[in-house]
């Protein structure tokens, strides 16, 4: 490998020039001097210092700050996200439940249509009895009003019906009576010799009639009979729930009371009979009842209204539309 040469003046510059060494004579030996001290900052190397020191300390204290903070914020950041998770699926599954819930209150609403249009009197039928009855007592009245205008002789099996109720025949008998329907009556009781006492009375309905004799009293007013056959409707439809059945030891003996008088067989629109009550302790009353004017009437003991007497009492009973008029062929 050839030495590189400088050349030029860079070699000059670069060479020391060649002394011969000093035969007998001694070098003197270099004095060791210690190093000065530096001297002491200015006020101004001070401040200069101080605000390096604290521009050190600040950046410092920043780079801390910041990666704390940073941290501080990733945590935050990651909690906060946490719980908009778990709300988000809060809110998730209390839609899927409402709607679940919305499904099913829409799937019984149709079960529960479609049940109505298979049987769409099912739901109305307790609550159009009350009015179905009120309506089948008014068209019966009407229909019976009608009749009696048209044939106003059926009064006489009235009559009839309601003879054969009384319990005795040892009173007067009085007989309360429309006085359109007194003539057919008449008739009937001269037909058949019966001696009774007439009372023309406008405020019994046509088609109807009061018997009194003595204690007793049979109603065979139309709107009796009508509630009468109601009644007995009413209770085949609805028969009375069966008592709660009590300990035969604890329960108290029945009293069997013998029946005064035998009930008479259920006609048709049968009337109404209060029973005699027999005084066999007192016989003389008898001819002292029967001279006074207006006779000792036995009531019946007073009870609640039945909802059959309500809905009638309630009921249109309107019967304007009818005109009563009597017929031109003279009573019989």
């Amino acid at each position: 490998m050839k030495p590189i040469l400088a050349s030029g003046h860079a070699a000059a510059a670069t060479a020391e020039r060649w002394l011969p060494p000093l035969v007998g004579v001694v070098e003197p030996v270099a004095e060791i001097l210690e190093p000065e001290e530096p001297p002491p900052p200015t006020a101004e190397e001070i401040a200069a210092m101080i605000e390096a020191a604290q521009r050190e300390a600040a950046e410092a204290g920043y780079r801390d700050g910041y990666e704390r903070g940073y941290a501080e914020g990733r945590a935050q950041a990651a909690a906060e996200a946490a719980v908009e998770q778990a709300e988000r699926a809060a809110r998730e599954q209390a839609w899927r439940e409402t709607e679940a819930q919305t499904l099913r209150e829409t799937v019984a609403a149709l079960e529960s249509i479609a049940q109505s249009l298979a049987d769409p009197l099912a739901d109305s039928a307790d609550a159009l009895e009350p009015e179905l009855l009120v309506l089948v007592s008014a068209m019966a009245r009407r229909v019976v009003m009608a009749e009696l205008t048209h044939a106003p002789e059926r009064i006489q099996q009235v009559l009839h019906v309601a003879l054969q109720q009384l319990p005795s025949r040892k009173h007067p008998i009085r007989l309360h009576v429309n006085p359109q329907d007194q003539s057919w009556l008449m008739a009937y009781a001269a037909a058949r010799d019966e001696q009774l006492t007439w009372v023309a009375d406008p405020e019994i309905e046509r088609g109807g009639c009061v018997l009194m004799s003595g204690p007793s009293r049979i109603d065979a007013t139309l709107d009796a009979r009508l509630r009468q056959s109601i009644d007995a409707i009413w209770g085949e439809l609805h028969p009375p729930k069966p008592l709660a059945v009590q300990d035969a030891v604890s329960a108290p003996p029945l009293e069997v009371q013998p029946d005064v008088q035998a009930e008479a067989p259920p006609l048709e629109l049968a009337p109404a009979v209060v029973p005699e009550v027999q005084d066999e302790a007192a016989p003389h009353a008898t001819s002292a009842a029967e001279s006074e004017p207006t006779e000792q009437i036995a009531q019946a003991e007073p009870s609640e209204p039945s909802d059959i007497d309500r809905l009638l009492d309630d009921g249109p009973f309107d019967d304007t539309d009818f005109v009563f008029e009597p017929r031109t062929s003279a009573a019989p």
